[in-house]
């Protein structure tokens, strides 16, 4: 096979990303451009923007590997997206209203405000920071994979990692979240409109088509298309409830509510992207699903997609290698830009908005090269490190969807709620009967459960708060503004 022609279809790729990011730059001269884009994106920008935000790299690989050897199981990740799209639409209406009327950039801004208490906000803020900045790691850890098995080894795995990852960690850099979501534009694109051709191509190359690949399974492997014994239903239960809310919790979402011009385009664009994600996400899962009936099927499976598509000649190896390429870059783009503004605004203390721009700007680099750096070496145990801290975001998931419509929620109960729920995530590992009584829930799952209930019981014996009316009033009169509630430097502080 040729070995060049995918470098070339790899290069053209991040060409054609760097030109498109570069005609539409423009100068960050504020902090709410950088972190939000000037809450003026349209609802197919948002739309791109949540995809690129949410759909992984590692579809094309462990996903893909999970679906060929373990079948059906490793379909929730399509299927949990429904209960996000769910989930954001709860959400949309209160959380851009507020974001709109307090300047709000992150999750930890929008718990702060509703709250009254910014050492909550900054609690939440950083928690989901620390909970999500692994799967940085993990995605550029993807991409050299990607680039490696793409290449057919030309470009060795770590020297792929650091010129892809320095690319979008630059753009990132010098673009903020705008140039994060004009690359998302360009990379969604590519992996839902020419990707999802090119998978259903593959399916008539090396299957004769979709339905008699299903055929093929049901005589010749019927339990990939059942749960398996030893996993349940109540875990793949488990995995789609904490997926779809650990999925909306994570930090770049509220930056994607923030982003868009009005309710209504965040409304629409939540509503497209999540079903555009799950249909690209099924063909991709479905592909690997009778992958291991094929002759010469290879024993590492998470490079099966490649595998596959290899079949059709190095065009098809190349094109592969952007999609997957495509998803890895957009989720590093969201995760870099979102941690930057949370650290330029809820970790830096009293400080102008120029600095904090400053400060977010430099984050972002930092964060990007020392997540390099962490990729290039190897980390044992890291995807369970990624399970444990993905059920701990979900736990947010109780104060902020619950605080926007209850108003009886107060800190102490939000408190209260996501540290118990968040313990018993952590401490499951060690101290495994704290959850070995729920015939296989999950620990996120039964975290949620008791974060809820303490959520509920503290905030009903505990004073009530006293701005939240007016907060609500808000939403009754969206162009009201309560500046007695702003977070804003300058103004009325929320109480610590």
């Amino acid at each position: 096979m040729n070995t060049i022609l995918p470098v070339i279809i790899i290069a053209v790729f991040i060409l054609i990303n760097a030109i498109v990011i570069r005609l539409f730059h423009r100068k960050q001269n504020s902090f709410e451009e950088y972190a939000v884009g000037s809450r003026s994106f349209p609802w197919f920008l948002s739309m791109f923007g949540f995809l690129g935000s949410w759909y992984i790299g590692s579809v094309y690989t462990g996903w893909f590997g999970d679906s060929a050897t373990i079948g059906v199981f490793a379909q929730y990740l399509a299927i949990y997206s429904v209960g996000t799209m769910i989930t954001m639409f709860i959400m949309i209406r209160p959380v851009w209203i507020w974001g709109k009327n307090h300047s709000l950039e992150t999750n930890g801004d929008l718990a702060a405000l509703r709250y009254n208490s910014k050492s909550f906000g900054l609690f939440l803020g950083l928690t989901t920071f620390l909970f999500w900045t692994p799967w940085l790691v993990i995605e550029l850890k993807t991409l050299g994979y990607l680039v490696f098995a793409a290449t057919n080894g030309v470009i060795p795995f770590n020297l792929g990692l650091i010129i892809v990852g320095l690319f979008v960690v630059i753009y990132s850099w010098l673009g903020g979240v705008r140039a994060g979501v004009i690359g998302d534009l360009v990379q969604g694109l590519f992996f839902t409109i020419i990707g999802s051709a090119t998978i259903i191509f593959l399916f008539y190359k090396v299957y004769g088509g979709i339905i008699p690949m299903f055929d093929n399974l049901v005589e010749k492997s019927p339990e990939l298309l059942i749960i398996p014994e030893n996993i349940g239903p109540w875990i793949w239960s488990s995995a789609i409830i904490t997926g779809a809310f650990g999925g909306m919790m994570n930090p770049g979402i509220f930056n994607r509510l923030y982003m868009a011009k009005s309710v209504r385009a965040a409304k629409k664009s939540a509503l497209v992207a999540p079903l555009i994600g799950s249909m690209f996400t099924i063909l991709i899962l479905w592909l690997g699903l009778g992958a291991t009936l094929l002759e010469g099927f290879p024993k590492d499976a998470q490079s099966g997609a490649f595998w596959i598509a290899a079949k059709v000649g190095p065009i098809g190896l190349g094109l592969m290698g952007v999609f997957a390429l495509a998803a890895s870059m957009s989720s590093i783009t969201a995760c870099v830009s979102t941690s930057a503004a949370i650290i330029g605004k809820n970790l830096t203390g009293k400080i102008s908005r120029e600095k904090k721009l400053k400060y977010a700007k430099l984050s972002a680099l930092l964060l990007g090269l020392i997540s390099i750096a962490i990729a290039t070496v190897d980390i044992p145990r890291l995807v369970a490190v990624i399970i444990y801290v993905y059920e701990c975001i979900a736990q947010a998931a109780v104060p902020l969807i619950l605080g926007l419509y209850w108003k009886r929620g107060n800190k102490y109960g939000a408190y209260v709620g996501t540290v118990i729920g968040m313990g018993i995530v952590i401490l499951n590992g060690l101290f495994p009967w704290l959850t070995s009584w729920a015939n296989g829930v999950s620990a996120g799952l039964i975290g949620l459960m008791f974060n809820l209930i303490f959520y509920i019981v503290v905030s009903l014996v505990t004073p009530r708060q006293s701005n939240v009316d007016q907060l609500f009033e808000e939403l009754e009169s969206p162009n009201r503004r309560n500046v007695s509630t702003s977070i804003e430097a300058g103004e009325v502080e929320i109480n610590a």
